[in-house]
């Protein structure tokens, strides 16, 4: 059994063609970002000490606590349907309050056990991000896979200190700590400016999407995500089409569905108009530079690039893109707001 195919020919899901945009004067402003909030160090500050606690596996039929690892299978049901992106399958998050779930986590703490399941009934909140269903009574399915109790240690303590290394005190630690978040958010403004570029590349370049490629699109969004685990956890076809069609008919997943393939149609078009070429070292470049931020080493490039052909294939394809976007943003003047560079 495979999840729900598409019945669209390849002739309808064939992706249009379009001429290459104008690259001449694309200028951008990226705007000034927020301050950091007390909030966000507090949070921040949070992640750090739980990356530096001990954990203890908690056993078959043991009772959750909050503050615990947990891994959970969930799936959530209003109006005696499947609700749209509800369906989450090995989930592993901080069992601590959802503001988008008030009382989920609050039910795992007191009628959960790790090994078990249980069926909880709550009520969706005003602000629910499935507008139709703000307000609704809920029945939410879980499986509480497995779950890790957390000892943090005390955050003025010399041992976490020491062990943080972002100073010999709390108050060294948050501005240190309050530098980096920094450090981030100027990286996440650059990531701000090319969502710009593109969007101006895509404006500069008409073109039609035809619905079967859009739905196409977000259908095997839906198999990464939850159809691959709907089908190993033996949902019946009507339950994987219930949740398909979440996907297919929220606004908002469907208009990124649409902005990403425009984008993708317009890299390809410049690609082929400039006849960009990607070189195995530049293709190794491209990869190592947009992972190593996440901890991959040049070995581990190599290693990924040769570990299957499908891989590779992926591989590859995204490093077409970033090639393609590195020369658009090489052509286009970038503007940051209370900033004199460009």
């Amino acid at each position: 059994m495979s999840p729900v195919v598409s019945t669209a020919s390849a002739e309808a899901l064939k992706l249009p063609s379009v001429e290459a945009p104008s690259l001449e004067g694309i200028s951008v402003r990226v705007p000034t970002p927020d301050d950091l909030t007390e909030e966000d160090l507090l949070r921040a500050f949070h992640e750090k000490r739980r990356a530096l606690a001990t954990t203890r596996e908690r056993q078959q039929g043991e009772s959750l606590e909050m503050g615990d690892d947990v891994q959970l299978n969930i799936v959530g049901y209003c109006d005696g349907k499947l609700i749209p992106f509800s369906a989450r399958f090995g989930m592993t998050t901080e069992l601590a309050p959802i503001e988008a779930l008030p009382g989920f986590c609050e039910a795992l703490v007191e009628g959960g056990k790790v090994g078990e399941s249980m069926q909880m009934a709550l009520v969706l909140p005003d602000t629910y991000p499935v507008e139709s269903l703000q307000g609704k009574p809920a029945r939410f399915l879980v499986d509480i896979v497995a779950a890790r109790q957390v000892t943090m240690l005390p955050e003025t303590s010399s041992e976490f200190l020491e062990k943080l290394g972002m100073g010999g005190t709390l108050e060294e630690v948050m501005v240190n700590l309050r530098e980096e978040l920094e450090d981030e958010l100027a990286g996440q403004l650059w990531v701000q400016a090319q969502n710009l570029v593109l969007d101006e590349v895509a404006r500069r370049t008409p073109v039609e999407l035809p619905r079967a490629v859009v739905d196409e699109e977000l259908r095997r969004r839906w198999v990464q995500a939850e159809g691959q685990a709907m089908v190993e956890y033996q949902f019946d076809v009507e339950e994987q089409q219930e949740a398909l069609r979440g996907w297919l008919t929220d606004p908002t997943t469907r208009a990124d569905a649409e902005r990403r393939l425009h984008i993708g149609i317009a890299l390809k078009a410049v690609t082929e108009a400039e006849k960009l070429q990607l070189t195995p070292e530049k293709l190794e470049e491209l990869i190592r530079t947009y992972m190593e931020p996440f901890g991959f080493t040049a070995e581990d490039v190599h290693a990924a690039l040769r570990e299957t052909p499908e891989t590779t294939k992926r591989l590859t394809e995204l490093a077409w893109y970033l090639l393609a976007v590195e020369y658009v943003m090489n052509k286009a003047k970038v503007t940051f707001e209370g900033a004199e560079a460009g």
